[in-house]
């Protein structure tokens, strides 16, 4: 390895050999020559201007909040789900469990959150035979109706019926 070494150190000449190339290059870098044969416009352009400073911005007063009552659901809504519900309560009184499950699962797409429905939906699953989904949608249904006790009682009626039959 010294042997490699040794054969590849730089020699004083070639020192300055490098040197000499590094500040060649270098000062040709600091030169601006422009485009050949084209005449320098430097001397033309305009100054830059700065545009006047914008005024302070000043606050507009804004009114006050109001507080409003809490959004309610359409009453097309209610009165579409309370349809769907009746209808689905006559197909589950004819027989008709499949219906009576796909009309109530419609309802709750267009009202979500009411308990009543999930409610509904659990006994038409526990009429069909279906014992789990009876039991999940009665939970559903009993936490969606946290104030209501009665319909929590039956909820939990309708859980043990479902849960006896597993």
């Amino acid at each position: 390895m010294q042997q490699f070494l040794d054969s590849r150190s730089l020699t004083g000449s070639g020192v300055l050999l490098g040197t000499g190339l590094a500040m060649a290059l270098l000062s040709g870098c600091s030169v601006d020559y422009g485009l050949i044969g084209q005449p320098d416009n430097r001397a033309v352009l305009p100054p830059i201007t700065r545009p006047a400073p914008l005024p302070p911005f000043e606050a507009e007063a804004l009114p006050k909040p109001t507080v409003l009552a809490p959004v309610s659901a359409p009453a097309a809504a209610v009165d579409a789900g309370q349809l769907l519900l009746a209808s689905a309560r006559k197909q589950l009184a004819d027989g008709d469990t499949g219906r009576a499950a796909a009309t109530l699962e419609r309802a709750l797409r267009i009202a979500p959150n009411d308990p009543y429905l999930w409610h509904e939906l659990a006994q038409v699953r526990l009429a069909g035979g279906q014992w789990q989904q009876a039991i999940a949608l009665a939970n559903k249904s009993r936490l969606l109706a946290a104030g209501n006790q009665t319909l929590r009682n039956k909820n939990s009626q309708l859980i043990a019926t479902a849960s006896a039959q597993l």
